[in-house]
């Protein structure tokens, strides 16, 4: 993708994103203002992640394991690109139809598993609400098959758009139905959500051609051999869900509101990576399996690309959520139900939270690469340690940190991740010295300049006149770090600024 494509694709994915993911902070905050840190929120957010579990095994076999599938086979035959898209469609879609199923048979032991510290009245209000939610898994299912074949095409702008209607739906669902029926009409909205995403995407995605195809035992052999070659990719996406999933049942023995404090303060860590990181990612993955599919030396630097503009945009937002955290969450968060008691304990979420955000963000981008060259086992076994470390930290840390020590367990465990990963990229590359020396010379720039900023955002912040209210502290420290660390990184000639710098230079005259 030439550069100026992946400008213009990058910033109208990012403009529908940031409208999506801003409808999604003022869903965020709205549930904030009806359920603070209750026991009511806890459950839900429990809940809610039960559908989220068992689809990412479907979702990510689409994503990451049939689309580059699919894109390969259509570079051969369009035809046997839509044959096998319906056939493998259709076979996940029954699967997820079995796993519905499964789940509203046995959603008390599931819950049971998840919320260990949850009473009996906590845990009985949690499987009437799953039972709600999880239905909504076979919509899901459809959207991610929908998502990856228009995404395919590099049609990226329904796609982004889809969470923008889901958002709107739990919106209204909450303003509307929350007073009467609580968390109940909350998980209405959750469901109705779900299907609005794939519906605002259908009419693009009929054009597709691809349908139903339920010859599957036609096709038996070749089925089984591609979701053999797949599993490795479910198995370290359920690995990156269990993070979640024992972040939430360790903090369930904590005091009431920990679970909805780690959510609140992980839906703030995600802003940043949504609306800035996450679009970068989705533009530039078919690049990288076309890179991928040409050579090594081409998939690299497509990869080396991304990495360093993922940690040059991560870094700022790091840093305004590390000093800054609690401005935030009582901005977003502090009104209604939910306190000044609660944004305490939510800021020692975020905090640690925030630590980790660039490896958050890194870690997804660099999966993606070893999806692509179908190095699918190594990246199993990377997901797989990071969740052992992940539990052990979290049970050690959160008996001496909290929430503290349940999100900086997560950062660490994707800290060791990325570099792993990375490791084991940047081994294959087989670089010279020239490469590393360049490679080592500019994160020694970008760690420079952060420490800068840092220190100039504290001083600052010190200095800030006491009668204040927290909106204007909020905009001038964050004018401050990001101007600052923009004029560091022309000063200190940041490689990843080039493109803008050219850009801006070529428009001057």
């Amino acid at each position: 993708m030439k550069a100026s494509t992946l400008i213009k694709s990058v910033g109208l994915v990012t403009i529908i994103s940031g409208i999506g993911k801003l409808l999604g902070f003022a869903r965020e905050s709205i549930i904030a203002a009806y359920f603070g840190t209750s026991d009511a929120a806890d459950v839900f957010f429990v809940a809610s992640l039960v559908p989220t579990l068992l689809f990412t095994a479907i979702g990510t076999a689409i994503q990451a394991g049939i689309i580059p599938l699919f894109m390969e086979e259509r570079s051969k035959s369009n035809e046997h690109a839509r044959g096998l898209m319906s056939l493998l469609g259709t076979f996940l879609l029954v699967v997820s139809v079995l796993f519905i199923g499964v789940a509203l048979l046995f959603t008390e032991p599931l819950i049971a598993v998840m919320a260990p510290g949850f009473n009996a009245e906590q845990s009985a209000l949690a499987v009437e609400i799953t039972r709600i939610m999880i239905p909504s898994m076979v919509f899901l299912t459809l959207t991610s098959i929908s998502t990856g074949v228009l995404n395919a095409n590099k049609q990226f702008v329904l796609p982004a758009f889809s969470a923008t209607v889901q958002n709107i739906v739990i919106i209204l669902a909450t303003v509307l139905l929350a007073s009467t029926y609580g968390v109940y009409g909350l998980s209405v909205g959750v469901l109705i959500g779900a299907l609005g995403q794939f519906l605002i995407q259908y009419p693009s995605f009929k054009k597709s051609d691809i349908g139903f195809n339920f010859q599957f035992r036609r096709n038996k052999d070749k089925i089984v051999r591609i979701m053999v070659l797949f599993y490795p990719i479910i198995i370290a996406a359920i690995s990156v869900q269990l993070n979640s999933l024992v972040d939430r049942m360790v903090s369930t023995g904590l005091e009431t509101g920990s679970v909805s404090a780690l959510n609140y303060a992980n839906r703030l860590l995600w802003l940043p990576l949504s609306v800035i990181l996450t679009p970068l990612i989705t533009v530039l993955y078919p690049s990288i399996v076309e890179g991928a599919l040409e050579s090594y030396k081409k998939f690299f630097s497509i990869i080396q690309r991304g990495a360093s503009l993922i940690i040059f945009a991560s870094i700022p937002f790091m840093i305004l959520m590390v000093i800054s955290g609690d401005n935030l969450i009582e901005l977003a968060f502090q009104r209604g139900a939910f306190s000044s008691e609660a944004t305490d304990i939510t800021n020692q979420a975020l905090l640690f939270y925030s630590a980790g955000l660039v490896f958050f963000a890194l870690r997804d981008f660099l999966m993606n690469g070893f999806y692509a060259l179908k190095k699918t086992k190594f990246a199993m076994y990377s997901c797989l340690g990071a969740v052992v470390v992940n539990i052990v930290l979290s049970v050690l840390l959160s008996r001496v940190m909290a929430v503290g020590g349940i999100a900086l367990a997560s950062s660490i465990s994707m800290l060791i991740q990325c570099v792993v990963l990375f490791g084991y990229l940047l081994r294959q590359h087989k670089a010279d010295e020239g490469y590393r020396n360049g490679f080592v010379k500019e994160t020694a720039k970008i760690l420079s300049i952060a420490l800068l900023v840092s220190c100039g955002a504290i001083l600052a912040e010190n200095m800030m006149p006491g009668g204040w209210n927290v909106l204007i502290q909020t905009i001038v420290l964050t004018l401050l770090i990001f101007g600052l660390y923009l004029a560091l990184s022309l000063a200190f000639k940041v490689h990843t600024m080039k493109p803008l710098v050219q850009k801006l230079t070529k428009r001057s005259f």
